[in-house]
């Protein structure tokens, strides 16, 4: 089967799901009463079925629409497109309007946001080329089997540590969306920005920073939605995704649960 001929039906969550609606849904998506509630009571937009061509995606979307559900019906591609918009280094506030630019100076002048997704991603601190090339360091440590064996003499036997790689932590990010297009114009990264267009406002805090730039975009955008429910991470119901790809899937689930 085709990845273009996938389809996938994901549905809109309930604040209190009742029991008989729950077990009418488990029985249409096929699963247990439990993962069906799980489904249902969630925060955000779950995929409950993936199907082969839109006339399987349509029947099954008609089941649960008379079940009285709220459904979204997504091809794989439209989930999977790679990000393509802005992502911004800097910004510059205007009234009405911001500017957003790259790294590489391409940028994007957004005079109205339709939608604003605020979430949280894993970092991983890049390591220095230097670093990574560096030699082993050795230390030395008791060799406690030999040191027995001889009586309790103590023995002690060369290790070679290798550099460990550094922790991933988590890093903010904000999209922003036009409404015609589940693709976000612009995307901010809490450590990819140079805060010094915050002028005598920049802290040392990228946290800080970070906060009073969503702030005042907002101020800018009073009429764009903000969501902020991927401060949680979320996983979603397609096999082999890695963790940014599930950020990409459930920010374009949330997209279209709010159009």
């Amino acid at each position: 089967m085709a990845e273009a001929d996938i389809l996938y039906v994901a549905i809109i969550p309930l604040e209190n799901p009742a029991v008989g609606l729950v077990k009418s849904v488990a029985e249409i998506i096929g699963k247990d009463a439990y993962q069906t509630r799980l489904l249902l009571a969630g925060s955000i937009p779950r995929i409950v079925a993936r199907c082969s061509g839109v006339g399987a995606a349509e029947a099954m979307g008609r089941k649960l629409r008379e079940a009285g559900l709220t459904i979204i019906i997504v091809s794989d591609a439209e989930l999977r497109r790679p990000f393509n918009g802005v992502r911004a280094k800097t910004v510059v506030f205007g009234d009405k309007e911001a500017t957003f630019r790259q790294a590489d100076e391409r940028e994007m002048t957004l005079d109205g946001v339709f939608l604003m997704i605020k979430g949280t991603r894993q970092f991983v601190p890049e390591v220095e080329e230097e670093e990574s090339k560096s030699s082993p360091k050795t230390r030395f440590k008791l060799d406690m089997g030999k040191s027995l064996l001889l009586g309790g003499i103590p023995i002690v036997k060369r290790v070679d540590e290798k550099a460990k790689a550094p922790d991933p932590q988590p890093e903010w990010f904000l999209r922003l969306y036009e409404r015609a297009s589940s693709e976000p114009r612009v995307e901010l990264l809490q450590f990819d920005m140079d805060y010094s267009f915050l002028g005598a406002e920049a802290t040392l805090s990228s946290t800080a920073n970070f906060i009073n730039v969503v702030k005042r975009l907002r101020g800018i955008y009073p009429r764009a939605i903000y969501d902020e429910r991927l401060m949680k991470s979320f996983s979603v119901d397609i096999p082999g995704t890695t963790p940014d790809e599930c950020i990409d899937i459930n920010c374009r689930l949330i997209y279209y649960q709010h159009l």
